[in-house]
């Protein structure tokens, strides 16, 4: 039964290639679902308690704020709504809510890498199973981490736009990164060719992704896009406790490399969750909502290490190294599949800004309604949003917090110089696609390929 249906995906690819070539689109847009359908919206103001009833509460389709509107209470309208997000995105994909260690509703959305195919082949429909790569057919049917870096290319290419490199747990692991997309915005791209090069260059744009919307007076609206990135932590069951992360069964696919050479390689691991970043486009935030969530274990602030308040224990630093450099990035070669990392490398890390009171505040509020659950054990460390979203002078918004990052992901541009800095809004204000036309505040449309023609299909294992 298996093959037949492997057969028929195959078949049906053929033809979807067949369409693309002949200029049409692998979904007819008459048969197309809506790319940004009515959803229920959870409207609960920032003022609510922070009680159980939350946990049940849904996701938001967009901020609800209260007065007065001063930035102090902007600022906590945005981080509430960040954990309202977190709640509901983590919950079960099965159903119900958040609470029991299991896959989430985020980890059933669209991996970037079986969006943007090689040869510009067109994805599989929302939900379809995506071709795997060849090293990972005959193992589990599990999710399969491929990112060493939170950019592309992080391990071959010399010079990156970013200060970025891999970052290396301390049980010299390398972590993980995936990213990926709702339905709205994979449909955006899918039903406007953007997957491609030459579907990107017949776009008429500009490019334009849904928007998170609320219906007036109503509980009703759209979603709008949704990014997720996420970094994974390698599980060692003789040092790392299960029970303090969120855990996935994956497939872990270390691409070939030319130098060190290397063999493609794909294994079966358990990782835990260190960090999430939830981007959110909604109708009156157009460049986008940047919340990020990290491991509470993960580093220390510069502050508790000029006052030795440390802990034990952190995923990203060794409280015993007085003489490990901070920040700083791996030493190359950098191979993934040399594990762990030569002569007993780690990373240490350290959280060069520490958090606001008011995210302080909603962590402890949110953790205690979340206790006994893995989940007590992730924190806001703040969102990004944007003071004026339609200033003249500022097309990235005025963005408040000025600078924001995520030390799994963020690592190495951490602080407060301009241009060098994290900062979410005007790191992204400069994405493109391959044209070069402005990609609304999202690099993925980079990774769009050339289209090959006569591409044949995926190999059915």
């Amino acid at each position: 039964m298996k093959c037949r249906i492997l057969l028929v995906f195959a078949a049906a690819y053929i033809l979807a290639q067949f369409a693309l070539f002949a200029g049409v689109s692998k979904n007819d847009k008459s048969a197309a679902p809506p790319i940004n359908p009515p959803v229920t919206c959870n409207t609960i103001k920032p003022d609510t308690p922070i009680t159980p009833v939350l946990l049940s509460s849904g996701m938001p389709c967009t901020v609800s704020a209260v007065a007065p509107f001063d930035l102090k209470n902007l600022q906590r309208a945005f981080d509430f709504n960040s954990w309202l997000s977190f709640l509901a995105l983590n919950a079960p994909a099965s159903g119900g809510v958040i609470g029991k260690d299991a896959p989430t509703v985020w980890e059933n959305w669209e991996e970037v890498e079986n969006v943007f195919l090689a040869g510009g082949r067109a994805p599989a429909p929302w939900g379809h199973a995506a071709p795997r790569p060849s090293p990972c057919r005959n193992l589990p049917d599990e999710p399969i981490l491929q990112m060493v870096g939170k950019t592309p290319g992080v391990l071959t290419d010399v010079i990156q736009p970013f200060n970025t490199g891999p970052l290396i747990d301390q049980n010299g692991q390398y972590v993980r990164f995936e990213i990926v997309l709702n339905r709205p915005m994979f449909e955006y791209i899918n039903q406007n060719r953007l997957y491609n090069q030459p579907g990107q260059q017949a776009f008429s744009g500009p490019i334009d992704f849904p928007e998170g919307s609320l219906d007036a007076g109503q509980s009703t609206g759209a979603m709008g896009a949704i990014v997720i990135k996420a970094t994974w932590k390698l599980l060692d069951p003789a040092k790392d406790n299960p029970a303090d992360f969120h855990t996935a069964n994956v497939l872990i696919y270390d691409p070939p490399l030319a130098n060190p050479p290397a063999p493609a390689k794909c294994y079966p691991a358990t990782v835990g969750l260190v960090g999430l970043h939830i981007v959110h486009r909604t109708d009156k935030e157009p460049q986008w909502l940047w919340a990020t969530f990290e491991h509470v274990d993960n580093d220390p602030t510069q502050a508790e290490v000029n006052g030795k308040q440390l802990q034990a224990h952190y995923n990203f630093f060794d409280p015993a190294c007085t003489s490990c450099a901070v920040n700083t990035q791996p030493p190359r070669p950098w191979n993934p599949s040399q594990s762990p990392f030569p002569d007993g490398f780690h990373s240490q890390i350290v959280r060069e800004t520490g958090l606001m009171d008011d995210a302080k505040e909603l962590n402890a509020a949110f953790q205690a309604i979340l206790q006994g659950t893995v989940w007590q054990h992730y924190m806001l460390v703040s969102t990004q949003w944007p003071t004026q979203p339609t200033s003249p002078t500022d097309p990235n918004g005025v963005p408040f917090p000025v600078y924001l990052a995520n030390t799994t992901m963020e690592t190495y541009i951490q602080g407060s110089v301009p241009n060098s800095s994290s900062s979410c809004m005007m790191c992204h204000g400069n994405a493109t696609d391959t044209t070069g036309r402005h990609a609304n505040f999202t690099y993925v449309l980079e990774r769009a390929q050339p289209a090959v023609k006569n591409n044949p299909p995926p190999a059915v294992p």
